[in-house]
């Protein structure tokens, strides 16, 4: 699987809702903030069925209500169109998962 190149990256992530690229880390970042901490962690049940769907797997750390995606292709070095299409999946989730009216970014809670 070919890493993409800087400008793919940012075209890619206008297709994106959220994403940032880190080039420091070869990857890109989205970070999500829900209600309280049972909201992110059934966010994250959904976000692993997917990844196991999709065989391929994000990066995921949270802090309370605060849920940060790293995602990359470890095995090519880099950022690649499986990266793209599960954070596109992983957005479709984080909006059925969102209460109504709310867009997941914002202040931390906890």
């Amino acid at each position: 699987m070919a890493v993409l190149d800087e400008k793919q990256i940012t075209d890619g992530l206008e297709l994106l809702e959220g994403w940032e690229w880190h080039p420091e880390d070869a990857e890109i970042r989205r970070t999500v903030v829900m209600p309280d901490f049972m909201s992110v962690v059934h966010l994250v049940e959904g976000i692993a069925h997917a990844a196991e769907q999709a065989g391929h797997h994000p990066d995921m750390d949270i802090r309370y209500n605060r849920l940060t995606l790293h995602q990359t292709t470890h095995a090519a070095g880099g950022v690649t169109e499986a990266d793209f299409a599960l954070a596109a999946r992983m957005d479709e989730l984080i909006a059925d998962a969102q209460p109504r009216g709310g867009r997941g970014e914002g202040p931390e809670g906890g």
